[in-house]
């Protein structure tokens, strides 16, 4: 099973860092270039604190409830066993009884309690305590602090109690009463025991988990409602005081063991604060405790991760009533066969080992560095502002020197880098104006020659219409753009047909009108741009001059042909008349061509600057 149990969804998040503020090991980390944080599975406990820190639900539990399905559609049996703190969760279920009816309709073969399990984990606690020895333990029922002990306090390993939590004793006596063959689903408010489950096999193994909350919404996707159910109780084996549980000194009383200060055998802690600061002081100073410890990480499993947001000494009132009605109607003679008969067995013992997940810490060199980068130095512009999820500007140089954290989410760094980021942005801004009046002046400039340029086509067109002289006008792909009256007359009574339903041959292909060794000259002109003057040729029985000169270097040609056995006025004349405006209509064109790529040249070079400028901000941040 895979041991990640949480999931930050980068594309809610919005980088405030409250889940770097709220993780008590620094398991979420910032990397360098990075704003958005992520989950270091290694060094996570589980323990849920960034779930409920983070106000834009970006972090989550994994979920089980889909692999819950797909077990209890199988034939299988399958077994759920429920934590206690369900009195305290579902309240507003009026009898334990229909409960367990609701949880038995999802489809559940058995449903057993892990406060059997507690009592059978308490039972075997309180036989090391009483065979005291001088060794002061600490209690192992609480997944997270098993995980923190091993990762960031590993010196203390030996003194974690060599004992399985509840959840773990529960499910290998679950199997030992109905099968190995039997799934075991655990419903729990713990995040921690779906991270730890990957330690134990066998007959002590947990097929899924179900928070609270997962319940509720299986519950309500399957339409499960108490009033359409009758009472039906929990399976054998069944808990006594180990109902408790949720309550850190219920554990004690479980125990069999007194909660008296003086007399005591434990010291009963809760919350992520003092549970990590009992272990640290107890780790320097463990020869002056004589009591063990009693740690729960969060404030009773009450107030879990896995439970929906309630008020915690209200469900401690649920707890403990549901409890003392559940030992008041309690089979204490079955309740004692059944402990003795799974008690002291190997099955419940455990064996923690140091996974040392603490940080090297940093030279002062290193420090001095981070301080550098964050504009600051060892002593001075320290605000501790915490917006970073660190207490202090030490922490915090300290951690991007460890490579944890990063200086973009230092607020004052962040603010500066903005305050520089906009003059720069300012200052490509006005850049851009510029160049988009210069742009639109070489737009209007360029309106200005297409249309000097349309009225010379006109002109040129009107041209051609009116002059003796066959005219064509060919482009590269030797069609025809354009022609007059005396080109038709040339080409014979075929063409003039061709003429009355397209009028000046517009689009027809040239290749199919004229003879090739025309067209040999045609698309020596086209190709080469080279003008071919006077060629004469024979041609429907007419003796034709031919001139093809190039209009636009490789894209067009005009072919001017004169019918040399009519008598023309000047045929030179005209010949040069149709040069100069040809000429004048190829000046106009190179014009446009000189403007617009001078135009595209300052504009492309304004532009590769404004791609320099950002590049070299990105750069810099």
């Amino acid at each position: 099973m895979n041991d990640a149990v949480l999931f930050l969804d980068g594309d809610k998040c919005v980088s405030c860092y409250n889940c770097v503020r709220a993780c008590p090991v620094k398991a979420i980390i910032v990397e360098e270039n990075s704003a958005v944080p992520r989950i270091d599975e290694q060094r996570c406990i589980a323990c849920g604190n960034c779930i409920s820190a983070c106000s834009y639900t970006a972090i989550s539990a994994v979920s089980n409830m889909e692999a819950v399905e797909q077990l209890l559609k199988q034939e299988k049996e399958v077994a759920a066993i429920c934590d206690p703190s369900i009195a305290g969760e579902f309240s507003d279920v009026r009898d334990y009884r229909k409960f367990v009816s609701m949880i038995r309709r999802l489809g559940f073969s058995f449903v057993c309690e892990v406060s059997f399990g507690v009592d059978l984990v308490s039972r075997k606690q309180a036989e090391l305590c009483q065979n005291l020895r001088g060794k002061t333990y600490i209690a192992s029922h609480c997944p997270v602090v098993n995980m923190y002990v091993e990762k960031y306090v590993p010196q203390m390993v030996g003194n974690l109690a060599p004992i399985v939590p509840p959840a773990v004793a529960m499910a290998s006596t679950v199997r030992k009463y109905y099968g190995q063959h039997v799934k075991i689903v655990n419903i729990t408010p713990c995040l921690g025991m779906k991270k730890d489950n990957v330690r134990y096999g066998d007959s002590a193994r947990i097929d899924a988990f179900l928070s609270f909350v997962e319940l509720r919404k299986l519950f309500e996707k399957y339409d499960i409602r108490e009033e359409t159910l009758e009472y039906s109780d929990f399976d054998e084996p069944l808990g006594c005081k180990g109902s408790l549980y949720p309550i850190p000194e219920g554990f004690v009383e479980a125990c069999g063991l007194s909660n008296s200060l003086i007399e005591g055998h434990f010291l009963s802690v809760e919350g992520k604060t003092d549970a990590i600061n009992v272990l640290k002081q107890f780790s320097k100073h463990g020869n002056e405790f004589n009591s063990h410890l009693n740690i729960y990480f969060c404030k009773g499993c009450l107030m879990a991760p896995g439970t929906t947001r309630g008020q915690k000494f209200l469900r401690h009132n649920l707890v403990t009533d549901y409890s003392a009605r559940r030992i008041k109607t309690l089979d204490k003679e079955k309740w004692k066969e059944n402990m003795d008969r799974f008690s002291n067995k190997s099955d419940l013992v455990a064996f923690y080992r140091a996974d040392d997940k603490r940080l090297k810490t940093p030279s002062k060199q290193q420090i001095m560095d981070a301080f550098a980068l964050l504009g600051k130095d060892e002593k001075s512009k320290h605000t501790n502002c915490k917006s970073c999820g660190y207490d202090t500007c030490t922490e915090l140089a300290i951690a991007i020197a460890q490579g944890i954290a990063s200086a973009d989410m230092c607020f004052s760094y962040a603010q500066k880098g903005s305050r520089i980021f906009n003059n720069q942005l300012k200052s490509t801004k006005e850049e851009l104006v510029k160049v988009q009046s210069r742009f639109d002046k070489l737009k209007e400039e360029f309106g200005i020659q297409k249309n000097t340029n349309g009225e010379l086509n006109r002109s040129l067109s009107l041209l051609i219409h009116h002059i003796y002289p066959g005219i064509a006008i060919i482009n590269s792909e030797f069609k025809v753009v354009e022609s007059n009256a005396g080109f038709i007359e040339i080409l014979g009574d075929d063409a003039k047909e061709i003429d009355e339903v397209i009028p000046g041959l517009i689009g027809a292909d040239i290749k199919t009108l004229l003879p090739n060794e025309m067209l040999n000259h045609l698309e020596y002109v086209i190709k080469y741009a080279e003008d071919v003057i006077n060629k004469d040729f024979e041609y429907n029985d007419r003796f034709i001059n031919v001139s093809i000169f190039s209009l636009v270097a490789n894209k067009s040609v005009c072919m001017i042909f004169r019918n040399l056995y009519q008598e023309e006025e000047r045929p030179e004349e005209i010949i040069h008349r149709v040069n100069d405006v040809i000429k004048e209509n190829l000046l106009q064109v190179q014009q446009i061509g000189f403007i617009l790529g001078e135009g595209a040249a300052r504009t492309e070079k304004m532009l590769n600057s404004i791609i320099k400028t950002y590049k070299e901000q990105i750069g810099q941040r």
